[in-house]
């Protein structure tokens, strides 16, 4: 099960009209794929409606104005994952999802911050994903193990994960299915 298979599952089970993705890149990769009423696309590269960064988006965007589901793939680095998950949260509809991509990189080198091409980059979106596993009970998240992990966030609640002081590549390996709320795509299929 791939990213657009989840995003549309969950836009079917749940009647989700208004979608927004964030770091487009190539809109046949998911974009294209997204059976959504409204679709809204936010790239500094082009190829949407919104050739910007999503910072920039979320400035200009009205504060009333709230997405359904909103996918968040841009700059792989948790200082900016960070900021799009805290933008995404203050515009999202009450019963809306946030998902996001490159939550569970399988080896340390994928996780690195800089971008080599043609290799495999998560960059380190689990560390922002982390964070608010360690200090938001009032969302509920989990990490669907597929497609290099496609997380989940929705209004909720939550066991907390311990906190710790230093996010490293040892603690995601030793704790990775508690640390990312790790579950199957059949059993999120159920959920």
């Amino acid at each position: 099960m791939k990213r657009s298979d989840i995003i549309n599952h969950l836009i079917s089970k749940h009647g989700y009209k208004k979608y927004l993705e964030i770091g487009v890149r190539n809109p046949s990769e998911n974009l294209d794929k997204i059976n959504c009423e409204h679709k809204d696309g936010v790239d500094p590269a082009g190829n949407c409606n919104y050739p910007i960064k999503s910072d920039e988006f979320f400035e200009q965007l009205d504060s009333e104005f709230k997405y359904d589901i909103i996918f968040i793939d841009g700059l792989h680095l948790d200082y900016q994952v960070e900021r799009d998950i805290i933008n995404s949260l203050n515009h999202l509809n009450d019963g809306g999802t946030i998902v996001m991509h490159d939550c569970n990189p399988i080896k340390e080198e994928h996780q690195i911050e800089e971008y080599t091409p043609g290799k495999t980059w998560n960059g380190t979106t689990w560390k922002a994903y982390v964070k608010f596993r360690m200090n938001n009970p009032d969302i509920k998240m989990y990490v669907i193990n597929t497609d290099h992990g496609v997380g989940v966030i929705q209004r909720g609640t939550q066991e907390l994960f311990p906190k710790t002081e230093e996010l490293n590549y040892k603690l995601l390996e030793d704790n990775r299915t508690a640390l990312l709320n790790l579950i199957s795509v059949e059993k999120f299929l159920t959920i």
